[in-house]
């Protein structure tokens, strides 16, 4: 299984603690179900994406990880897209945008932090919802993701969830009403 751990293009968050305790937590997940001896044969694999932020690239790029996770360590990326349709689970701060993205890709979303008022209403969104859930503290955010990558049903059922509740085609909606809008009043 896969956990991205985002922070928003700044990387901010605590994203050095909630990737260390996610790291740690894995490492102690596949030390009980494997035998596991390097990264090349990890049962997890974790791809942190540190956004600007410089200093918890070069902090996190320096962790020694243990056995059975291989760990992705990366600053500002274009690509987020594309990790998110290869991640089982995303751990990362209630944006909008985000959280819009996570749920057409049927992520689970396990957020973490949000901008007081802009995105605090995106966490009753997603967790009645049905495909996420919230903490600040970094050891239970890393319990809840392994609680969730040990049921396939339970990941499975948030993943419908996450789908059931995308709006893929948002955009086109938006647009075509405000073209609506402006057509109709032309014509009045």
């Amino acid at each position: 299984p896969t956990v991205l751990k985002g922070g928003g293009g700044d990387g901010m968050g605590g994203i050095v603690e909630q990737a260390k305790a996610m790291g740690n937590q894995l490492t102690t997940d596949a030390s009980t179900t494997t035998t596991t001896t390097s990264s090349a044969d990890a049962s997890y694999q974790m791809v942190v994406v540190c956004g600007k932020n410089e200093e918890a690239k070069k902090a996190l790029s320096s962790v020694e990880w243990g056995d059975g996770i291989s760990v992705q360590v990366n600053g500002f990326v274009d690509n987020m897209d594309e990790y998110m349709r290869a991640s089982d689970v995303i751990v990362t701060k209630a944006g909008p945008g985000t959280i819009a993205e996570a749920s057409i890709c049927g992520l689970p979303c396990m957020l973490s932090s949000f901008l007081p008022g802009q995105e605090e209403g995106n966490i009753p969104f997603v967790k009645d919802a049905g495909f996420g859930s919230y903490s600040g503290d970094p050891k239970e955010i890393a319990a809840t993701v392994s609680t969730w990558l040990s049921s396939p049903d339970r990941l499975a059922n948030m993943k419908e969830n996450a789908l059931r509740a995308a709006r893929p085609t948002a955009t086109i909606d938006i647009a075509r009403d405000l073209a609506e809008m402006l057509f109709s009043r032309d014509l009045q």
